[in-house]
This record gives C-alpha cells, structure tokens and sequence, in this order.
C-alpha cells in the first residue's frame, strides 16, 4: 500500500515536471516555418532571432523539384549563405537552416526564380534591428545633406535620387520591427514563474506526503 501511494505521488511529481517543460519550450525555442505551396514560399517574410533554426517544408507538391537558395537571381551571392539544392518536391519534404547572425536575407528558388522568392529577417539578442536593414540607414545623412542645405525644396526633394536609394531596404524594417522579441520575453519570464510555482508545489507536496 504503500509502495503504491509513493509510486502515485511520484508519478504526480513527474507530470508537473512534463507540464512546465512543455510550457517553457516553444517560448524559449522560437523556430521559423515556411511551407512550400505551389509555386510560393508562404509565408514570403518570416522574422526570427539570431540561433533560430528555420525549416522549410513541401506541403503543397505541384510535382516539380524546388531550391532554398540565398540571394537574389542573377545576384554574385546566391547560395553563399545557404542552399538546400533541388532535394524539395514532394509533400513533407523539407530543409532546415539555422541563422548565426543578424541580418535580412533574401532567398528564392533556383527552379522557378521569378516566382518563388521569400526573405528572413534575423534580429539581434534583444531585439535590435538587423545591420543589414542598419547598412543603407548609415548611408543616409550623407545622401540627405543636399536637402537639409536646400528646405525651400524640402518636400519634392525628399522623393529625390538621393532618397531613393536609401528607401529601397527600409520595406523590411517595419516588418522587422519587434515582431516577439520584447513580447517574447515577457512570456517567457512569466511561463519561467509559472514553472517555478509548479516545482515548489510539486516539492511540497512531495515532503507532505512522504513525511521523514
């Protein structure tokens, strides 16, 4: 009898343990998912956090082989960052890559390049925004000095050459914005609060039971 109720308290024990494991998990173990349908990448743009692994899976096979491929088509960097070959055909299919560094990547697929192109937007730890999306932001005072020296033409000038260029990257930055970090670590420290209240009880409830 009571090698049965110790078995029960303990198995009681574990169960709490199980439960706040796969509580905390998913928050702290962010992981990014494109599926390949058709012909696209959905969805186009994910953001994800430096040492997150993004995984790209068939899930709607037209029958042709399809590539990961970083870079743009035509671009002298394609494939240099990552590149799963033509191995994406059939439905579950599917490619991991994992980002080392923050930065915006553009990828697509060597099959069909004109159809198939998607972009990952890796933050920084804490949330800063990428030095990719930063880069062109560096450049900007220089291209904008000219306008400042000139306010009489301040609006037509802002929409001049030398705003274009530096606006071109900027359509990832609002998707960059702060997607999860912040909020990911508010979550994650209350699960962490929560998984700590389920050991103590869990601990008490042990010595209660199981009095020395």
């Amino acid at each position: 009898m009571t090698f049965l109720h110790r078995s029960w308290r303990l198995a009681l024990a574990i169960g709490l343990l199980l439960v706040a494991g796969a509580t905390v998990a998913p928050v702290l173990a962010q992981e990014g998912a494109v599926s390949i349908a058709g012909l696209a990448f959905q969805p186009s743009t994910i953001t994800v956090a430096v040492g997150d692994t993004v995984t790209w899976t068939v899930t709607e096979s037209i029958g042709a082989q399809h590539s990961v491929t970083s870079g743009k088509p035509g671009g002298a960097d394609v494939g240099k960052e990552f590149d799963s070959g033509f191995g994406l055909q059939n439905n579950g299919e599917s490619y991991k890559f994992t980002f080392q560094k923050a930065g915006t990547y553009d990828y697509f697929c060597q099959v069909h390049p004109t159809q198939m192109t998607g972009q990952i937007v890796v933050t920084a730890a804490g949330g800063s925004a990428p030095p990719a999306s930063q880069a062109p932001a560096s450049e900007a005072p220089a291209s904008e000095a000219p306008a400042s020296e000139a306010p009489a033409s301040g609006p037509p000038a802002s929409g001049a050459p030398a705003g274009s260029p530096a606006v071109t990257p900027p359509p990832v930055s609002p998707e960059a914005g702060e997607p999860f970090p912040p909020e990911n670590r508010l979550i994650a420290a209350g699960v962490l609060g929560v998984a700590l209240v389920l050991l103590f009880a869990a601990s008490w409830l042990w010595r209660r039971m199981n009095p020395a």
